[in-house]
């Protein structure tokens, strides 16, 4: 009976240690359904992306660090090509939008892969097994092995993040007249302020 309930609480142990660090669900702002843009505008946006795309830890990370990752969509209907910064930008409200940069704003709300490290303190644990007192050290096997699985998944996780945030940058991005540009932007914003895109000279 002994043996059967270390069996089980092996087992659930392993199960629970296991599905610490997340996979990242690609964003793909393309495929993201915008709310309806006003008449006179060619500029919409989405809040929650990371949350709806199923990264929900990233997601309560945008939460705690004051950081939005925001999906965004834009037809160029000005007659000339655009590039942010210098001839049209974003802003939050009344104010122009902080925009982080891809590298940043992944820093910011990536999974801690030296957290799972600490699953290498299982390393000790051993099976006991039979009134005998036979001992088996399972957690040379469960340790490393743990350790290795959730430190593997974060960093291609967090590493996918960053890819799909750089390659979705608008900054340096040209925007010619005519083209449709979706994009992935991280602004710092604890309130989900309305966005604006407006040209400058």
């Amino acid at each position: 009976m002994r043996l059967i309930e270390n069996l089980i609480l092996c087992l659930v142990s392993a199960i629970l240690f296991c599905s610490c660090a997340a996979r990242y669900r690609t964003i793909n702002p393309s495929a993201i359904n915008y709310p309806e843009i006003e008449s006179n505008s060619n500029f919409t946006y989405k809040y929650n992306v990371l949350k709806e795309a199923g990264n929900k830890k990233l997601a309560k990370k945008e939460n705690k660090y004051g950081v939005r990752i925001v999906a965004i969509k834009f037809t160029n209907t000005t007659g000339q090509t655009l590039t942010y910064g210098h001839n049209y930008k974003i802003f939050s409200g009344t104010n122009e939008a902080f925009l982080f940069d891809p590298r940043t704003a992944n820093k910011a709300i990536r999974q801690t892969v030296p957290t799972y490290l600490l699953y290498l303190l299982l390393t000790p644990m051993r099976l006991n097994v039979g009134d005998d007192s036979k001992s088996y050290p399972i957690g040379l096997v469960i340790g490393p092995a743990i350790t290795a699985g959730n430190v593997a998944v974060a960093s291609t996780a967090n590493k996918r993040f960053r890819e799909e945030l750089i390659n979705n940058d608008v900054k340096g991005r040209e925007i010619k007249s005519g083209e449709t540009f979706y994009g992935l932007i991280a602004i710092r914003d604890n309130a989900f302020m309305p966005l604006n895109l407006k040209l400058i000279k």
